[in-house]
C-alpha cells in the first residue's frame, strides 16, 4: 500500500519513520523481511534520503537490524524480545516514578487527577475500543509523572520504551479487563502520590508495568496462534 505524506512542519523521515514503526506493529512488514530502500521509496512515495534516516531510527528503537553489507530487516519481535524490554521498563520507570511521588506537590497531584479523569471520561464514553485515545491519555499521565523530577539520561531510555510499547497497543489494542484495570491502578498510584510515599508508588507501577506487559503478552500469543 502507497502513501502520500504532505503534513505541514514535519519532515519526512519522521512520517515515514512512524508509518514504518506502525506497519511493522500490524505485520504489513512482515518479520525478517529485507528492507530495501528501493521498494520502500516506491511503498511510501518518498526519495532514498529520508527512507534511510527512518531506517536508522528504527534500528535505534529496536524495530529494525541493520547489518552491514546487508541492509536492513524487520526485527523479529518475539515473547523473549518483548519480556526482555519489559525487564527494563519495570526496573527504571518504577524507581523514576516512586523518586517522583516523594517530592509531587499538589499542584502536580492535581494535573495528574485531571489527566486521570480524561482518561476515565474517554472510557466511559467511547469504551475501551478507542485503543488510540486511551494509548495518548495513558501516555499523558506517565510523561507528567516522569516531569516532575526530570531525568534526562532515563527519560531518553523511557522514551524508546514508551515509543515501541504505544505503537504496539494502537496496532493490538487491549485485553476486555485491562483499560478498567488502568484506571484502577493509576487512582491507587496518584494516591501514593498524594501521600508523597515514595516505596508505595514504586511497588503500584511495578505491579502495572507487569500486568500491562501480561496482557500485551496475551495479545501477542493470540495473534501467533500460541493462546
Amino acid at each position: 500500500m502507497e502513501r502520500e505524506f504532505d503534513a505541514l512542519g514535519v519532515p519526512n523521515y519522521q512520517r515515514v519513520r512512524d508509518a514504518m514503526r506502525a506497519d511493522i506493529a500490524r505485520g504489513n512488514l512482515a518479520p525478517n523481511a529485507h528492507l530495501k530502500i528501493n521498494d520502500l521509496a516506491a511503498r511510501y512515495r518518498l526519495s532514498p534520503a529520508p527512507i534511510r534516516e527512518a531506517l536508522a531510527q528504527l534500528a535505534a528503537e529496536g524495530w529494525v537490524v541493520i547489518h552491514p553489507n546487508r541492509g536492513a530487516w524487520v526485527r523479529v519481535i518475539d515473547e523473549a524480545f518483548l519480556q526482555d524490554l519489559n525487564e527494563i521498563r519495570i526496573a527504571l520507570e518504577s524507581y523514576i516514578t516512586g523518586q517522583a511521588a516523594a517530592v509531587a506537590t499538589p499542584a502536580q497531584i492535581e494535573l495528574l487527577d485531571q489527566i486521570e479523569s480524561d482518561y476515565e471520561r474517554a472510557l466511559s464514553i467511547a469504551g475501551p475500543t478507542d485503543t488510540g485515545r486511551l494509548v495518548q491519555l495513558n501516555a499523558a499521565l506517565h510523561d507528567a509523572i516522569k516531569a516532575i523530577r526530570p531525568n534526562l539520561e532515563a527519560k531518553a531510555l523511557m522514551q524508546r520504551h514508551s515509543i515501541f510499547f504505544n505503537t504496539m497497543r494502537v496496532a493490538w489494542g487491549y485485553g476486555d479487563y485491562r483499560p478498567h484495570q488502568i484506571a484502577e491502578e493509576h487512582r491507587r498510584l496518584i494516591e501514593a502520590f498524594r501521600k508523597n510515599d515514595g516505596a508505595l508508588a514504586e511497588r503500584i507501577c511495578r505491579e502495572h508495568i507487569a500486568h500491562a506487559m501480561q496482557d500485551l503478552l496475551s495479545l501477542w500469543r493470540t495473534r501467533n496462534g500460541r493462546s
